[in-house]
């Protein structure tokens, strides 16, 4: 699963050079070295590829990068967060490049993981899972929790104002767990404009709409998750429900795009969110090709769910040594 901790990896390696070419590891890969992938490769591929900061996406990446590797695609050096990743051998998958001195590494994004996402998910929707689960908890997911800050928003924001030339785009929806359908729906919405506004709802409308089991991710983690996707340019924070006039007019809208789901979705007693686009002609039913949702990606999780949750128990115990190691680094580092 991609979420906003991977995306800011890779703002940081941007910034260590000009031009980004970022990984992506095969499934088989993944199933040795850390558990089975949610998402399929070209799945994560697509959703890699559409990450602002990334110029390049190289398949079936190897997991233990090498210098040979580095030269092949041209790279002066080689990125990655600053826990120690490991391989199923245990060994440092960056040693090679360590050695050579051509390895950086990135700040790690605390309060957020694939582990964590996964349980979430489970501990949701599978009866008694908190109860029964022997899972202990990833330090980097508890260190602080999930606190996005002024800072990071600012640090993922495109940042570019519309101006006069501009056809303007806005397209509200939860955008939960942030998907392949969602990247396909912006991007096929970038063709009917150039200015692209997402409204992001509350975690309490989301609710009244689809259930106490909803979001899975909080308002300001799709908030970072959403800005990390190069096809939008700017977000309105807990966007109104229903659609006005003076909406439109504020943020000077030409076009309201939905998919076909959307524009049925009614929460009851209330009128048709998009009554007042419609009866100004400026909506737009989008069909991406693409039909993905987050009930989807949900439901692969439960279809496999003992297969999940064996994955988060390896994978929390292999980050608590991670972490144990990169805390014994640390602080012999301080002590030269």
């Amino acid at each position: 699963m991609m979420h906003y901790g991977h995306a800011n990896v890779l703002r940081q390696a941007k910034s260590f050079g000009s031009f980004l070419i970022a990984g992506v590891h095969s499934s088989e890969e993944i199933a040795k070295n850390k558990g089975p992938p949610v998402l399929t490769l070209d799945e994560r591929a697509k959703l890699l590829g559409s990450v602002r900061w990334v110029d390049q996406v190289v398949i079936n990446a190897p997991y233990s990068t090498s210098v040979k590797t580095l030269d092949k695609f041209g790279c002066d050096f080689c990125v990655h967060s600053e826990d120690i990743a490991l391989t199923a051998e245990g060994v440092d998958a960056y040693a090679e490049i360590k050695a050579a001195g051509r390895y950086r590494f990135s700040k790690r994004t605390p309060g957020v993981s694939t582990t964590d996402l996964i349980g979430r998910i489970a501990s949701r929707f599978v009866e008694d899972y908190n109860k029964n689960s022997q899972i202990k908890e990833s330090p980097w997911t508890t260190m602080g929790g999930s606190c996005p800050t002024s800072q990071i928003i600012a640090l993922f924001s495109s940042l570019r104002e519309a101006n006069s030339t501009d056809k303007i785009i806005y397209v509200p929806g939860a955008f939960d767990c942030f998907h392949i359908g969602h990247v396909n729906f912006l991007e096929s919405i970038r063709k009917h404009g150039s200015y692209i506004i997402v409204g992001l709802y509350s975690d309490e409308t989301i609710r009244r709409y689809k259930g106490h089991n909803f979001p899975i991710m909080t308002l300001h983690e799709r908030l970072l998750s959403v800005l990390a996707c190069k096809y939008v340019d700017n977000i309105v924070i807990d966007a109104p429900y229903n659609i006005t006039s003076n909406f439109l007019e504020r943020f000077k809208i030409d076009l309201v795009c939905c998919g076909q789901a959307a524009n049925s979705i009614k929460i009851n007693g209330t009128e048709d969110p998009y009554k007042e686009p419609k009866r100004q002609g400026k909506l737009k039913i989008v069909d991406s090709g693409c039909s993905f949702t987050v009930e989807n990606l949900i439901n692969r999780i439960l279809k496999d769910r003992k297969l999940y949750a064996k994955r988060n128990q390896d994978k929390a115990k292999k980050e608590i040594t991670q972490y144990n190691l990169w805390q014994k680094i640390q602080t012999e580092a301080e002590a030269k």
